[in-house]
């Protein structure tokens, strides 16, 4: 990894990125937090998480296409802009109607400028081998696992601290300003370009991305195991409202983001693999277990994240349609926040008619159901 952090710039985009990452890892975890505190209701707060992803969801591969079109620069500063604007809004009227805050939030979401896919874009650009491309993968899913454990923390502390809508604002404020100097360092600017007047454009029509059959596998199971992660987050949240202790929402999922950057230096296994490893790690969490081995159940059963991101990486990289490789990088992270937002919403409703081990159930199927698509799928094989 040291290798390509070598190339001209790559550590500023880098840094850029790792930031990018740390805000979206506080976000998530911050809008809970702060709408469970200001409306003391963890179905609304799994409301508006769910509002958020949903945004990203819809959102993504519109800005993906539009970035594949017009050039990153500025789609990036332009969609950093509208994302900070609606972040702040929702952290500064704590009790706005649920309708607004869901509007808010799905637009903030909506407007979550694509830097970790444009990044990608990047280093196939910038480097010369296959290995050190897959390094580059490896070195993404580390920092999008860095991203998780800090900035979880941090929000989990400012909410600890009484002040949950501080993490929203942070988080508002790191993204445009660590997207503005991404955009405009030089191989973001110089690969943002579109292509000359006259030159062959791609084929374009209403699917992009979607005309691989490899995609849309992986948008799928994708997708499942978005539910899993965004039932995690809602669990978290009830586990730590269950001891009254805010802040210890933060150290449970920093822990499974620690378990998911140590799984990024496993030997390689097919997805089927680390989807079933998924499932094991989880089910011992719907069993009563004290905070210290709910944290160490956390980290085994983020063990398969950061693998898994990696080799969907690796696959989008393959499988897309000429001009559409950020459109489908897009896909994958869009897959995963559409499960996300039904995971958070689903795994909301049931912590509040019962515990947070609901939550847990809600995380399993999802990982049961992914375990089966990656199951019955090429892309096991891959």
């Amino acid at each position: 990894m040291l290798t390509i952090l070598r190339k001209p710039y790559a550590a500023g985009l880098a840094a850029a990125n790792l930031l990018v990452r740390l805000a979206g890892g506080a976000v998530a975890l911050a809008l809970v937090l702060h709408a469970q505190a200001g409306r003391g209701s963890l179905t609304a707060a799994g409301i508006i998480a769910g509002a958020y992803a949903a945004g990203t969801a819809c959102g993504a591969p519109v800005t993906g296409r539009l970035v594949d079109r017009l050039g990153a620069t500025r789609v990036l500063l332009t969609a950093a802009a509208v994302h900070a604007a609606a972040l702040l809004a929702v952290a500064g009227l704590p009790h706005a109607p649920l309708a607004a805050a869901e509007d808010l939030a799905a637009l903030a979401g909506g407007a979550r400028p694509p830097v970790a896919a444009w990044m990608r874009g990047i280093w196939a650009a910038i480097l010369d081998t296959d290995e050190q491309r897959r390094a580059s993968y490896r070195l993404e899913s580390a920092l999008l696992e860095i991203g998780f454990i800090a900035g979880p923390l941090v929000a989990g502390l400012l909410a600890a601290l009484g002040r949950p809508a501080l993490g929203l604002a942070l988080a508002a404020v790191t993204t445009a300003a660590a997207t503005t100097v991404f955009a405009l360092l030089p191989p973001a600017r110089h690969a943002a370009a579109p292509p000359p007047a006259g030159t062959a454009r791609p084929r374009r029509d209403l699917l992009g991305a979607l005309r691989s059959p490899t995609i849309r596998t992986l948008v799928a199971s994708r997708t499942a195991l978005g539910v899993t992660l965004g039932a995690l987050q809602v669990a978290a949240a009830g586990f730590a409202a269950a001891q009254a202790r805010p802040g210890y929402a933060g150290v449970l999922l920093g822990a499974s983001a620690l378990g998911s950057l140590a799984g990024s230096a496993a030997p390689r296994l097919p997805p089927a693999a680390l989807t079933g490893v998924m499932c094991a790690g989880l089910l011992p969490l719907l069993l009563p277990a004290g905070p210290a081995w709910q944290a160490v159940l956390f980290a085994v059963a983020g063990l398969p994240v950061a693998p898994l991101n990696a080799q969907s990486y690796d696959i989008t990289e393959q499988a897309a349609p000429p001009g559409t490789r950020t459109e489908a990088r897009t896909w994958t992270s869009t897959a995963t926040m559409a499960g996300s937002a039904l995971g958070a919403a689903v795994a909301g409703t049931a912590v509040e008619h019962t515990t947070a081990h609901a939550a847990i159930a809600v995380a399993v199927a999802g990982a049961a159901a992914a375990l089966l698509l990656d199951t019955t799928t090429g892309i096991a094989r891959r």
